[in-house]
């Protein structure tokens, strides 16, 4: 998933990323190098990849892994256009949420899955299915995760307010949030970013942003009463900090300067949180309305892009990537909450929180896919854009929403 972003990372990521090499190249030995790309934010994530490429070659010196790099927030625009030029990467890193947007430069893995007996029994089926499209499988996982809530411990301790448990109210949420804001901090942090506005919206209004067939539908009734409540929690309520402007890694930033009691995150952001929260991080779960809590669960993994020479060889690095080895390894080291259900163990024994595993467990209890469009890139766009006024208290939900909807519907 996205992980936790600054602009410093962005920027060392986007300058190794400056170099782009050709998707196959013939190596020495009869190997081929595969190239692989890859979204990463910072030089712990960049030693992360390098080295996982690194163990899958030790399994099988035949495979030689280029690594290419660029920040999350351009990866997919970089992709889209490699797609369009027919010189993408032979290993494709995919979201979820962004799949189905992609589809059309990516190889459909089934007739790979049959023809080799691969069996993909042991991933989590939600994000299985979330990086599938018109029933077909186009990558497979490496991380999963609900979407839970991060909050600072010692903003909590030095109030004098309870942690929250797994299975507390928007109502107790709210009261915390009012009680945690104060001249300097904010109770919660909130911004027009999918995943983490989505899901409260969800287990408020149970509005959801597509529908079955992945048309947009952000004007109904549920949608524009959730979205609504949401922004006042900044701009009239005023227990989140009001958005500076146009800025996805705005809630990432936030939480990690110290000055926000709680934020919307998911596991695969532990190795950041870890490395650079000069505080205790608690996990709990999305607050519930009185018909209970729900959340999204979102995921990513890698696929073969069509205009890969070697897609049997691409198949098979991808299947060592994914491998419960090496799902354990990036489990241990906090970059992935394990997909294979057989690795998971690795993520709780290395994360050392409190409570995690009663979180994730009962996060993932009520866990749906988060369903997006075919452009769903240009909705967050817009949202991002027209949101600002939004949460600002410039504008309402229902006009800002009735904008996306339509300006996303023209695309």
């Amino acid at each position: 998933m996205t992980g936790l972003r600054t602009a410093a990372r962005a920027a060392v990521a986007a300058a190794l990323a400056g170099t782009l090499v050709m998707a196959c190249g013939a190596d020495g030995g009869g190997s081929r190098t595969l190239t692989w790309s890859m979204w990463a934010d910072g030089g712990e994530e960049l030693r992360v990849w390098h080295e996982l490429a690194d163990r899958v070659s030790r399994e099988d010196p035949q495979l030689t892994i280029k690594l290419e790099t660029s920040s999350f927030d351009d990866y997919f625009v970089k992709l889209g256009a490699r797609f369009g030029s027919g010189d993408a990467p032979c290993i494709v890193s995919m979201q979820s949420l962004r799949n189905t947007g992609y589809t059309q430069g990516m190889l459909p893995l089934d007739d790979l899955i049959a023809k080799n007996k691969f069996d993909v029994t042991d991933f989590d089926k939600s994000v299985m299915e979330g990086l599938s499209a018109d029933g077909k499988q186009y990558a497979l996982p490496y991380d999963v995760g609900p979407v839970i809530l991060t909050y600072n411990k010692d903003i909590f301790r030095n109030a004098g307010v309870p942690e929250p448990k797994p299975g507390w109210t928007l109502a107790e949420f709210e009261s915390v949030a009012r009680k945690l804001t104060g001249d300097r901090t904010y109770g919660f942090v909130a911004a027009p970013q999918d995943v983490w506005m989505f899901p409260m919206v969800l287990t408020k209004t149970g509005a959801q942003p597509t529908d079955g067939a992945g048309k947009l539908r952000l004007t109904t009734p549920a949608m524009i009463k959730g979205v609504q409540w949401y922004a006042d929690l900044a701009a009239r309520k005023k227990v989140a900090p009001r958005l500076p402007g146009v800025d996805p890694a705005f809630t990432e930033k936030q939480f990690l300067s110290g000055n926000v009691a709680m934020g919307a995150s998911g596991p695969w952001a532990l190795l950041n949180l870890k490395n650079q929260a000069g505080f205790q991080v608690g996990l709990t779960t999305i607050p519930a309305c009185p018909g209970g809590t729900r959340t999204y669960s979102a995921g990513s993994g890698f696929g073969i892009s069509k205009s890969c020479p070697d897609p049997e060889r691409a198949f098979k690095a991808i299947t060592l990537m994914t491998a419960k080895k090496q799902l354990e390894w990036l489990g241990e080291v906090g970059r992935a909450y394990p997909s294979r259900e057989s690795a998971q163990h690795a993520w709780y024994e290395n994360a050392r929180i409190a409570g995690a595993r009663e979180v994730l467990e009962a996060a993932n209890a009520t866990a749906i896919p988060l369903r997006t469009t075919k452009n769903w890139e240009r909705v967050n766009e817009l949202l991002n854009q027209h949101g600002v006024n939004l949460f600002n208290g410039a504008s309402s939900a229902k006009q800002v929403l009735e904008q996306v909807q339509r300006q996303a519907g023209q695309d």
